[in-house]
């Protein structure tokens, strides 16, 4: 009788483990089906962000809808779905600081440190950067140098190219978890080292920094008065005409080449964001980058 019973235990014992990793089989096989899913819904949305910059552009409807709109939410099968763009070129592209010519280097190196005096944060961040860029082997004067990114736990050194994601900038000794909030609004690391600044989606801050001698509410006047139409009618603009920067027309648009597209799944209810960034050109978009949860 004893041995019977013993045997009806162990048996019992071995169902309910059966059953347990059944049940975990089944949780992870649902976890994977609706990750999958949500990607899917995601690379919807890219071709919906695709339509609406093709739209915008053909139509010639307000592009500062291309700059953090979300669209309206759209129901599918076991949850919700909407996106949005968020314009790069309203951005400061920190790669500028490594751009291979030395003279627009420089330039984007004098605009990033207007830039940060604007956002009342240390202008040493410029001189950490360009050298964090560069790699260079006698830093900066004030500039932390790779001795004392090796003396870190555990050390790291300067990368001597350009920024893969902005958030790189967290590795400079000057950005701290205050600087990063306030960086993070108005500044980009794009894979090339041009400075292309949109003027209708542009921060006051950051279209003060084009300028040597425009104050910040000179510049929330001058971006009060758009959006333009063209390029040339913002050149047009007194403020604009009594600075007198050499080439600063090249350098701004008034429609954006490069986008991060962001797509909003919730899927039974587990709510998960994807990005991606994007060029557009003439010959449609192209897909740089891709992360889930970090913009």
């Amino acid at each position: 009788m004893l041995v019977a019973l013993m045997a009806v235990a162990l048996a019992t014992v071995l169902a309910l483990g059966l059953i347990e990793r059944g049940q975990g089989t089944l949780a992870r096989t649902q976890a994977l089906i609706s990750t999958e899913r949500a990607y899917q819904y995601a690379l919807g949305m890219d071709l919906l962000a695709d339509q609406l910059i093709a739209r915008v552009m053909a139509d010639g409807l307000d592009p500062t809808l291309l700059n953090g709109t979300w669209t309206p939410v759209y129901e599918v099968p076991g949850g919700l779905i909407q996106g949005r763009l968020i314009d790069q070129n309203a951005r400061f592209n920190v790669n500028a600081l490594a751009h291979p010519d030395r003279l627009r280097a420089v330039q984007a190196f004098e605009r990033f440190e207007r830039l940060l005096d604007h956002l009342g944060l240390p202008v040493i961040i410029a001189a950490e950067l360009a050298d964090w860029l560069e790699g260079a082997p006698q830093p900066r004067p004030g500039s932390a140098g790779d001795s004392h990114y090796a003396s870190q736990r555990p050390p790291y050194r300067m990368a001597g190219t350009r920024l893969a994601h902005v958030s790189e900038l967290r590795w400079l000794r000057s950005v701290d978890e205050a600087a990063w909030e306030r960086l993070v609004p108005v500044v980009t690391a794009l894979p090339e080292p041009e400075l292309i600044i949109n003027i209708n989606t542009a921060s006051a801050a950051v279209l003060a920094s084009l300028f040597a001698d425009l104050d910040i509410d000179s510049a929330r006047r001058l971006a009060g008065d758009g959006p333009w139409a063209d390029v040339q009618g913002f050149m047009q603009h007194p403020l604009v005409q009594a600075q007198a920067v050499p080439g600063l027309e090249s350098g701004l648009v008034v429609l954006s080449p490069w986008y991060l597209a962001q797509a909003r799944v919730v899927l039974d209810g587990v709510e998960r964001d994807y990005f991606r960034l994007m060029r557009w050109g003439t010959s449609g978009y192209d897909f740089r980058l891709f992360s889930q949860g970090v913009p």
